[in-house]
């Protein structure tokens, strides 16, 4: 008998599944002081042929449209240089942003973004309320005097930075093998450390945050620290679910831990006194400069700039109205 015929004689017997919360028929008499079985239930009226089942293109529809509610409240109160506006996004994007730049669709192009953000968001917050190892953790770091207003997820001390990031099972196979963080998150986290040992008095001084400011009187982080949890093998780069499950058994032989049950989960390690951290800090010193001249002078990078990045495009807001974009031409 397969597995699937298994487990439905299973739920149809019912009597064979233990469930603690269950009272079966022959018992419920004994009950003396439940209220909910001494009073009358009333009864229920089901009309007939009204619901429908769930509908999946129904589904898209409300996310696009809830995309776009959220997003048109994003870009009216979005005024900051972000996290990731120095890790990743076209300076195009972050200009635009700030400077209020029309948007002629505001939902999402690629639907599913939005169920990656809830994933990403689950992720932080299993991690962050199941430990006691962060001293402090989603300290909101606001600097009015370059518009920057970032969240960093925890510190450990005052030297441990911690990121948490999700990915793919194919991203992370590759994070397995190199022992090294994605490029984007290295320049996020490179950011953070430098707003805590540059800003942070500024920082500490701001009352209208989300979260509370770093608490310390001061940081010297020497360790950045990238927790990685594998959200969904589906994303990544197999056609079919057969090659899905060869990608978690091969991270699972990367880990050598057969019957780890948090297979999925591991954090990469670097001590910035083991190379030279000059070349990543003068790249978000100028990024940061940059987009503050334009913002200043109330002008929209050219196509020379060397934070113009065109392949960003497709997932951009600003792509129908933005003069560099390669979907406005």
């Amino acid at each position: 008998m397969s597995t699937f015929n298994n487990l439905t004689t299973l739920l149809e017997t019912g009597d064979n599944v233990d469930n603690p919360n269950r009272i079966s028929a022959s018992k419920a008499g004994d009950v003396k002081d439940c209220s909910i079985l001494q009073q009358e239930q009333p009864e229920i009226k089901i009309e007939k042929n009204v619901g429908k089942p769930f509908d999946v293109q129904h589904f898209c529809e409300e996310v696009r449209k809830k995309s776009e509610d959220d997003n048109k409240i994003y870009t009216h109160y979005a005024s900051n240089i972000s996290g990731y506006s120095i890790a990743a996004e076209c300076i195009g994007t972050t200009v635009a942003k700030i400077l209020n730049y029309p948007v002629k669709s505001f939902s999402h192009k690629w639907l599913p973004i939005t169920m990656r953000a809830s994933i990403g968001k689950a992720v932080h917050d299993a991690i962050q309320e199941n430990t006691l190892q962060f001293t402090e953790q989603e300290r909101s770091m606001k600097v009015p005097s370059i518009r920057t207003s970032v969240r960093l997820d925890g510190l450990i001390s005052n030297n441990v930075l911690v990121e948490i990031k999700s990915c793919t099972y194919s991203d992370y196979r590759k994070i397995l093998k190199s022992q090294t963080p994605r490029t984007p998150d290295f320049y996020q986290v490179m950011f953070y450390k430098y707003i805590l040992e540059n800003y942070l008095d500024e920082c500490k001084k701001q009352t209208n945050t989300r979260t509370l400011p770093p608490q310390l009187d001061e940081y010297n982080i020497d360790t950045l620290q990238f927790i990685y949890v594998a959200h969904d093998v589906i994303s990544s780069d197999a056609e079919t679910f057969s090659e899905c499950m060869k990608i978690v058994k091969d991270v699972k032989t990367l880990l050598k831990s057969k019957h780890n049950q948090f297979f999925y989960i591991t954090s990469v390690v670097l001590d910035v006194n083991q190379f030279d951290i000059s070349p990543y800090i003068d790249f978000i010193k100028r990024k940061i400069e940059k987009i503050n001249w334009y913002i200043d002078h109330n002008k929209f990078p050219t196509d020379d700039d060397e934070f113009v990045d065109k392949t960003k495009c497709y997932f951009c807001l600003y792509s129908g109205t933005c003069p560099l974009s390669n979907y406005n031409k």
